[in-house]
């Protein structure tokens, strides 16, 4: 089946519409509590920094600290890995940019008016106007800035989507039907080239993070990607700064652990320079 990502405004009302959505196609819904509950498995330090990033903005500090780059990795990783299992339903947690160009993953945004978002989380949380307000501005600018910080994107651009519904001017019914509408057309779309392209993304992600959580290993620069979009044959390229001389064969042995009979290209340089950050494993 096709794969759906939801762009979502705090309160509103997206998660009402994916559970819908989700028990009437058989679908597994998964959130930020999934990815918490599913990262903490991954070790303590993980499930912590989770919860830290879920809670606040990254600083300055922590964008260019090593763990935090390990940890968006990490949850790359995670999101890659959660695609393959299919008919899922990502809401949030960056999948739309993420997941964007696997030709079966329906990309949609649900927004909402400021007063009925205030309606919906004062409803929920019993507090008052202002302090629904604070709380929605204060969300979605986090939210907005984190994406930017990741992806690059601005997290409400239409462009970055297939659809964009309003819960304000559209029945909950309404959007639910499109969605399963779009979802089968998607689902025309997933052929063994898209699974393809997937899927080598998937081991692209799964090494990266597998050399970035490993804290041996001191490198300052990781980038892994397929050397062709969907084309398994040309395999992977791994590029790289590391700060040991040991590191860059360490590295390669890891990879190919990971890849299998993947073909991988390595561009490992060493430098004799200190990481920016930390990555205390304690």
């Amino acid at each position: 089946m096709a794969i759906l990502t939801i762009s979502r405004q705090f309160g509103g009302g997206a998660r009402a519409i994916a559970l819908q959505v989700a028990q009437e196609l058989g679908y597994e819904y998964i959130d930020r509590a999934t990815m918490l509950k599913d990262i903490s498995s991954q070790g303590p330090r993980w499930g912590t920094y989770a919860k830290d990033f879920d809670e606040h903005y990254p600083n300055v500090w922590e964008r260019n600290d090593w763990s935090f780059k390990a940890f968006v990795a990490l949850i790359q990783s995670m999101l890659y890995e959660y695609a393959k299992k299919d008919r899922v339903i990502i809401a949030g947690t960056g999948a739309t940019f993420l997941l964007k160009g696997v030709p079966h993953v329906l990309r949609v945004r649900i927004e909402s008016s400021m007063e009925d978002r205030i309606n919906r989380v004062q409803g929920d949380q019993v507090i008052n106007e202002n302090t629904a307000r604070w709380i929605i501005e204060k969300v979605d600018a986090d939210m907005s800035r984190s994406m930017y910080i990741i992806y690059g994107k601005k997290w409400d651009d239409a462009e970055e989507f297939d659809n964009v519904f309003n819960t304000s001017t559209q029945t909950q019914q309404e959007i639910v039907d499109e969605i399963k509408k779009g979802l089968a057309e998607k689902e025309i779309l997933k052929t063994g080239e898209a699974l393809n392209i997937l899927n080598l993304r998937a081991i692209a992600a799964k090494v990266k993070a597998a050399i970035l959580t490993d804290p041996s290993f001191t490198v300052s620069y990781l980038d892994v990607m397929p050397k062709e979009e969907g084309m398994p044959r040309y395999g992977l390229i791994i590029r790289g700064f590391v700060h040991e001389t040991d590191d860059s064969q360490s590295i390669k042995e890891k990879a190919k652990t990971i890849a299998a009979d993947l073909p991988l290209e390595f561009d490992i340089q060493y430098q004799m320079l200190p990481r920016f950050g930390h990555f205390d494993f304690k």
